[in-house]
C-alpha cells in the first residue's frame, strides 16, 4: 500500500494534469495565423502552453501504471477488471452518448437540418466516441489492464532486466511512430509506471524538495520555450523525446507542491481531478463559443486575453461542478466520473 505522502503527491499530479488538459483545449491556435502581423505574441503564448500540457498525457499513463501495479495480482484481477468496468467503461458511454445525441440529434434539429444517421453508424460513433474524440485515452488503458497479466509475468521471469522491453520500444517508435491516440505508443511509458510500483522502486525525493523541484522546473519550462520559439514540429525527434521524459520532469517539480499543500481541506479539491478529465471540454467549449462571440478574435490582444480568459474561467468552474458533485450528489458523480 502507498504511504500517504505519496498518495497525495499522485492526487496532486493528476489535478496539475487535468489543468494542462484544460489549458490544451483552452487554446484559439486553431483560428490563428502565426504568419500574419500581430498575432505572433498570443500564438506563442498559446503554443507555449500547449508544448506544456503536451507532458501531461504520458504522465497519465505513467502514472496510471503505477497505479495499476502498486496492489496488482492475479487473484484480484477479474475483481479489478470488474472495477474498472464502473470507473471508466460506464462513464466513457456515458459522455459518449451524450456526446453523440448533441452532435446528431439536437443540434441538427436546433439548426433545422436533417438528422441523418444509420443504426450501424451510431454503434460505431458511439463505440469510437467519435463525437467526444478527447475520450481516446480510456481506450489503451482498458486494452492495458486487460493485459496487465501478461506484464506481471514479464515482470516475474525477467525481473529488473525487463525495463530493456520499454527502452528498446522507445528507439523503435523514434523510426516508426505509432498513431498518437493509438494503443502502442503509450506501452513503454505505462510499463514503465508498472515496472516501477511491481518492483517498488521508491519515487518520492529523498532530497530537498524545493531545490531538485524548482531545477526541475526550469529545465521543463526552459524546454517548452525553447520548442515553442524554434516552432518544434511534433514530428521532430527532439519533441518525441521530450514528450517521452517529459513524465519525469512534472514529477519531480511536483515535490514544490507536495511540501506545500498539505491540509485535508486543500487535498479533497485535488481528489477532484479524475472527474475533470471527463467533464472539462463541454465547460471549456462553451465558455470558448461565448467570449469569442463577445470579444472576437480580431487582434492580437484580444487572442490572448481569450486564451487566458477561457482557461480560467473554465478551470474555475470545472473544479467547482465537480467539487460539488463529488460534495452533495455522489451518485451522479460516481456515474459521470467513475471514481
Amino acid at each position: 500500500m502507498m504511504d500517504k505522502a505519496l498518495s497525495h503527491k499522485i492526487y496532486y499530479t493528476t489535478f496539475v494534469l487535468a489543468i494542462f488538459v484544460i489549458a490544451l483545449h483552452s487554446s484559439y491556435i486553431e483560428v490563428l495565423n502565426p504568419s500574419l502581423e500581430g498575432y505572433d505574441f498570443a500564438y506563442i503564448i498559446q503554443r507555449l502552453f500547449l508544448v506544456l500540457g503536451e507532458a501531461a498525457v504520458p504522465t497519465f499513463f505513467v502514472v496510471s501504471g503505477y497505479l495499476l501495479f502498486i496492489k496488482f495480482s492475479l487473484k484480484e484481477y477479474p475483481r479489478m477488471l470488474l472495477g474498472k468496468v464502473f470507473s471508466l467503461v460506464i462513464p466513457y458511454f456515458v459522455w459518449s452518448i451524450a456526446a453523440f445525441l448533441f452532435m446528431q440529434i439536437l443540434f441538427p434539429l436546433m439548426n433545422g437540418k436533417p438528422i441523418e444517421i444509420t443504426f450501424q453508424s451510431a454503434v460505431i460513433d458511439i463505440l469510437l466516441s467519435n463525437e467526444y474524440p478527447h475520450l481516446w485515452f480510456i481506450r489503451p488503458l482498458l486494452v492495458y489492464f486487460i493485459c496487465s497479466p501478461l506484464l506481471y509475468f514479464v515482470f516475474k521471469y525477467l525481473r529488473k532486466w525487463s525495463i530493456f522491453i520499454p527502452v528498446a520500444l522507445f528507439f523503435v517508435y523514434m523510426f516508426f511512430r505509432p498513431e498518437y491516440g493509438g494503443i502502442l505508443l503509450w506501452i513503454p511509458l505505462f510499463f514503465i509506471g508498472s515496472y516501477l510500483a511491481y518492483f517498488k522502486i521508491p519515487i518520492m525525493n529523498k532530497f530537498h524538495p524545493r531545490l531538485i523541484s524548482i531545477i526541475a522546473l526550469v529545465v521543463f519550462a526552459s524546454l517548452s520555450v525553447t520548442f515553442t520559439l524554434l516552432h518544434t514540429q511534433y514530428e521532430d525527434y527532439s519533441y518525441y523525446v521530450y514528450r517521452f521524459f517529459s513524465p519525469l520532469l512534472v514529477w519531480i517539480s511536483l515535490d514544490v507542491i507536495t511540501s506545500l499543500f498539505q491540509k485535508e481541506k486543500i487535498f479533497e479539491i485535488f481528489k477532484t481531478s479524475g472527474f475533470i478529465f471527463f467533464v472539462h471540454l463541454f465547460i471549456v467549449n462553451g465558455f470558448k463559443l461565448l467570449l469569442q462571440l463577445g470579444i472576437g478574435v480580431d487582434s492580437n490582444y484580444n487572442c490572448a486575453l481569450l486564451f487566458f480568459l477561457v482557461l480560467l474561467i473554465s478551470s474555475i468552474v470545472t473544479i467547482l461542478v465537480t467539487y460539488v458533485l463529488k460534495r452533495f450528489a455522489k451518485p451522479i458523480y460516481r456515474f459521470l466520473g467513475g471514481r
